[in-house]
C-alpha cells in the first residue's frame, strides 16, 4: 500500500516537506535537552499536573485572569481536536500506521517544551494599570534574553502565522464543515461563526476563558458520542491495532526509503506534520497561559504539558484507530475518508460530530485572535492592535468566500503557507526555550520547595498504590502472620520493638509482655481492671475505644459530612434497610484507632443488641491521608455494624475494617467472621433472644488498627466535651442522652 513517503511529490503540493525535516530536528534537540535539563518533569509530575488542571490546587488569592483549566482549553482549542485529527491523518498518509508509535514517543519528549514556554510566559508577563495582562514569548525573549530585536522578529512572524495558520486555515476548515456537513449555503455559516467569535473576543480574555469552560466540555462530549456511534461498528480489535502499530513502527519495509537516511526523512516529515498541526512550539498557547491566575509560574507550565499528552496519546490514538480500521492509510484513502462521514451527514450522530469540531474551532479562533492581539500590541501598540482585529475578521471571511467560490484549492493554498509561517515562527522560540531552560527549572524548584507540592506528589503515588494493591489479600496474609507463634526468645524482642515504635503504655496491659505468644495476642491485649474509669452517670454516653476523634457533628438529612467536600450517605454506611431511616438528621462521632491504641471496643451505653449488618468491602487504610482523599472511603471499606437499642434511642456502632486488619470480632456472636476468602453482605436480627450489654462492657475487637463510628438517632443526644483531634480513652463521656423513650427489652 503506497504511502506519501513513496510519492513525496504529492505531499510537497500540500505542505512542502523540505521545510518540515529541519523543524523536526530542532524540536527533537530541544525536547531531549529540556527533558534532561528539567529532570523529565513529564514523568515525575504527570499526576500533579492533572490535579492542578482539575482546580483542586487553585489559590483564589493569586493574580491573573483565567483559571488553569480555562487557559488550558483556550490555548489548545484547535490542537486538541482539529489539529490532532489533521496531523494524525497526514502523518499516517506519509509514514504509514507505524508512525503512530513514534508520535507517542515524541509526545512524551516534547512535553517540557510546553512547560518551559508557559512557565516563562507567566513569570515575565506585564500588567497594565487597567489590570490587563500582556504575555507571550516576545516578553520573555526580551526580558530574559535581553534580545529586543529577536522578540520583535518573533512577533512579526507570529502575526503572519496567526492570520494564515491560526485564522484563515481553521476558518476555511469550519466553512467546509458548515457547507458540506451541515448544508449551510453560501457564507451563512462563516458569518454566523464570525458573529459568535466577535461576541467572545470583544469581552476580552476573561470571556474567552468562560467560553473555553463551556465549549471544551461540550465539544469533548459530542466528539466522544459521535466517534462511538459513527465508527464503532467498523472497528477492528484495539489490541490487534496496537500490535500492528508496534510492528510497523520497527518495519523498514513500511518506510521503504532506502537506508537510514530514508527512514529518518520519513519519520521527520511525518512527525513534523503532526506536531505542527498540534501547534507545538508555535507560541500561541503560552500567550494565553501567561494570563492565568496562579501563585507559582510553574503550575501553569505543568498544566500546559498535558496538551501534548492528550494530543499524542489520546487523540492521535483514537484517530489512528479509526483510519486503520477503515483502511485509510494512504493519501487517496485518507482524503476520501470524510466522504464516509458525509454519507451520514443527516444523522444525529454526524451532526453532533460536526458540532464538536465547530465548538473547538470557535475556541481555537478565539485563542489565536487573542494571541494576535498580544503580538500586535507588542510591536505596534494599541492602535495597530485595533486594526489587527479588523484584519483578522476580514481576512478569514474573505478566504471563506474564496473557498466557497473556488473550492478545495483555496484550502490547500492556505494550509501550505500557514505551515511554512508556523515553522518560521517556531525557530526563534525553540532556540529561546533552550537558552532559558535554567530559568524555568528554577521556577519549578521554587514551586516544589515552597508550595507543598512534594507532599501532593507523594500523596498521589500513595493513593495510586492503595488503589492497585490487593488490599484484602495483603490484610489476610498480615493477619496470619500476626497470629503466628514464635519461640519466646524471638517473640519478646519483636513485641518490645513494636511497643517502642508506637510508644505503647505497657503498664496498662493485663499481662507482662513476655506472656504474649503472638503479635495478635499483644495487639488485642486486655487492660488491667483499674486502668479505665467508666462514667456512671445515668445518661452519660462514653467513648467505646481508646482513640482520636477525627470528626463529629450533625447528620444533614441522611448525609454525614466527614470533612469539607467529603461526605457520604447514612444508607451507604449502615447498609441495613430496616435501621438506617432511624438515623436521619441524627448525630455521629468518628474515632480513629492508631497502632498505639488499645484495640478492644466497648459498649457506649447499656442496652439491647438488636442485630448486625455485615458489608464485605475493600480494606483501604483509614489514616487522614486516605480518608481525606479517597471519596466515600468508609462506605467502601469492610464494615460490621452493631445496632444497639438503649432506653434513650438507638445507637449504631460501626466497626470499619482497614489495611492489615486481620479480623473484626464481636463478643455477642461467635459466628460472625470478617475478612474471609468468600464474603457476602449479611443482615441479621436477634428475634428469639434478648442480648443485653452494660455500659463499658466489651463489645468486640480489632485485630490491628481501624475506625469506629457511633451514629445516634435524631434529638436523642447532646455531644459534649469533645474536640477534633482529641485523644480520648474508652469510658470517657462524649455526650449526654436527653430523655428516655422506651423500656428494655424490646421486641425487634
Amino acid at each position: 500500500m503506497e504511502t506519501l513517503f513513496q510519492n513525496g511529490s504529492k505531499f510537497n503540493l500540500i505542505l512542502g516537506s523540505d521545510i518540515l525535516s529541519p523543524y523536526f530536528y530542532l524540536i527533537l534537540v530541544a525536547s531531549i535537552y529540556l527533558s534532561f535539563r528539567l529532570g523529565f518533569p513529564q514523568i515525575r509530575f504527570l499526576f500533579l499536573a492533572l490535579k492542578i488542571l482539575t482546580g483542586n490546587m487553585d489559590f483564589k488569592g493569586s493574580k491573573g485572569q483565567l483559571v488553569h483549566s480555562q487557559a488550558f482549553f483556550a490555548g489548545i482549542g484547535s490542537s486538541l481536536l482539529a489539529g490532532s485529527v489533521i496531523g494524525t491523518a497526514l502523518a499516517v498518509a506519509y509514514g504509514g500506521i507505524g508512525v503512530l508509535f513514534w508520535i507517542w514517543v515524541m509526545s512524551l519528549l516534547v512535553m517540557p517544551i510546553r512547560f518551559v514556554s508557559s512557565t516563562l510566559a507567566v513569570k515575565f508577563r506585564n500588567q497594565l494599570p487597567s489590570g490587563r495582562y500582556l504575555s507571550g514569548p516576545m516578553y520573555f525573549i526580551e526580558k530574559a534574553l535581553r534580545a529586543k530585536w529577536l522578540a520583535v522578529a518573533f512577533s512579526l512572524a507570529s502575526l503572519v502565522t496567526v492570520l494564515l495558520f491560526g485564522g484563515i486555515f481553521p476558518f476555511v476548515g469550519l466553512t467546509y464543515i458548515t457547507k458540506e456537513g451541515l448544508s449551510l449555503s453560501g457564507l451563512s455559516g462563516p458569518i454566523s461563526i464570525s458573529v459568535i467569535l466577535l461576541f467572545i473576543v470583544i469581552g476580552g480574555v476573561r470571556r474567552v476563558g468562560r467560553a473555553a469552560s463551556i465549549l471544551a466540555p461540550v465539544g469533548i462530549i459530542l466528539f466522544v458520542f459521535g466517534y462511538i456511534t459513527l465508527f464503532s461498528n467498523g472497528m477492528i480489535s484495539f489490541f490487534g491495532f496496537l500490535s500492528d502499530v508496534t510492528k510497523e513502527a520497527f518495519s523498514i519495509k513500511a518506510l521503504q526509503g532506502g537506508g537510514a537516511f530514508g527512514i529518518l526523512r520519513g519519520l521527520s516529515v511525518s512527525l513534523s506534520t503532526f506536531f505542527l498541526s498540534t501547534e507545538t512550539a508555535v507560541g500561541k498557547s503560552s500567550g494565553i497561559a501567561g494570563v492565568v491566575r496562579t501563585d507559582y509560574a510553574a503550575k501553569q507550565g505543568l498544566v500546559s504539558m498535558l496538551a501534548s499528552f492528550f494530543e499524542g496519546f489520546v487523540m492521535a490514538t483514537l484517530v489512528g484507530f479509526v483510519l486503520y480500521s477503515y483502511g485509510a492509510v494512504n493519501l487517496d484513502t485518507i482524503l476520501s475518508f470524510p466522504d464516509r462521514i458525509l454519507e451520514q451527514k443527516d444523522s444525529l450522530s454526524a451532526i453532533l460530530f460536526f458540532i464538536s469540531f465547530l465548538c473547538f474551532g470557535v475556541l481555537s479562533l478565539a485563542g489565536w485572535f487573542y494571541s494576535g492581539e498580544q503580538n500586535a500590541f507588542y510591536v505596534f501598540g494599541e492602535k495597530f492592535s485595533n486594526f489587527f482585529r479588523m484584519l483578522f475578521i476580514g481576512s478569514t471571511l474573505g478566504f471563506s468566500y474564496l473557498y466557497v467560490k473556488y473550492g478545495v484549492d483555496v484550502l490547500s493554498f492556505v494550509m501550505h503557507w500557514g505551515y511554512i509561517a508556523a515553522v518560521i515562527t517556531s525557530v526563534p522560540l525553540l532556540v529561546s526555550l533552550m537558552l532559558l531552560g535554567k530559568s524555568a527549572n528554577l521556577e519549578l524548584k521554587k514551586y516544589l520547595s515552597e508550595s507543598g507540592a512534594r507532599y501532593e506528589i507523594f500523596k498521589d503515588i500513595y493513593l495510586l498504590f492503595l488503589t492497585l494493591l490487593p488490599k484484602n489479600l495483603i490484610s489476610k496474609i498480615f493477619g496470619y502472620f500476626s497470629m503466628f507463634k514464635m519461640p519466646r526468645f524471638m517473640m519478646i524482642p519483636i513485641l518490645k520493638a513494636f511497643a517502642k515504635a508506637y510508644k505503647i503504655n505497657l503498664s496498662e496491659a493485663e499481662l507482662e509482655i513476655k506472656e504474649y505468644a503472638s503479635l495478635n495476642q499483644f495487639f488485642t491485649r486486655a487492660l488491667r481492671a483499674e486502668a479505665r474509669i467508666i462514667d456512671s452517670a445515668p445518661n452519660a454516653v462514653v467513648s467505646p475505644t481508646d482513640s482520636k476523634i477525627t470528626s463529629f457533628g450533625n447528620i444533614n438529612q441522611s448525609t454525614i459530612i466527614q470533612a469539607k467536600g467529603i461526605d457520604y450517605s447514612v444508607k451507604e454506611l449502615l447498609g441495613s434497610e430496616k435501621y438506617y431511616p432511624h438515623f436521619t438528621n441524627g448525630k455521629y462521632i468518628t474515632f480513629y484507632l492508631s497502632p498505639q491504641d488499645y484495640h478492644r471496643i466497648h459498649s457506649p451505653f447499656a442496652g439491647q443488641i438488636l442485630g448486625y449488618y455485615y458489608e464485605p468491602g475493600k480494606l483501604f487504610p483509614v489514616n487522614d491521608l486516605a480518608v481525606l482523599n479517597i471519596r466515600g472511603l468508609f462506605p467502601k471499606n469492610e464494615r460490621l455494624i452493631t445496632f444497639l437499642q438503649t432506653e434513650y434511642g438507638k445507637i449504631a456502632v460501626i466497626k470499619v475494617g482497614a489495611s492489615n486488619v486481620g479480623k473484626i470480632r464481636v463478643t455477642y456472636d461467635n459466628k460472625i467472621v470478617t475478612n474471609n476468602w468468600i464474603r457476602f453482605a449479611k443482615e441479621h436480627h436477634y428475634k428469639d433472644v434478648s442480648i443485653m450489654i452494660d455500659k463499658g462492657s466489651e463489645l468486640g475487637r480489632f485485630e490491628m488498627g481501624s475506625t469506629v463510628i457511633l451514629v445516634f438517632e435524631n434529638d436523642t443526644i447532646d455531644l459534649t466535651n469533645i474536640s477534633l483531634g482529641d485523644k480520648i480513652q474508652y469510658g470517657t463521656t462524649v455526650g449526654n442522652f436527653r430523655s428516655k423513650t422506651t423500656k428494655l427489652p424490646v421486641k425487634p
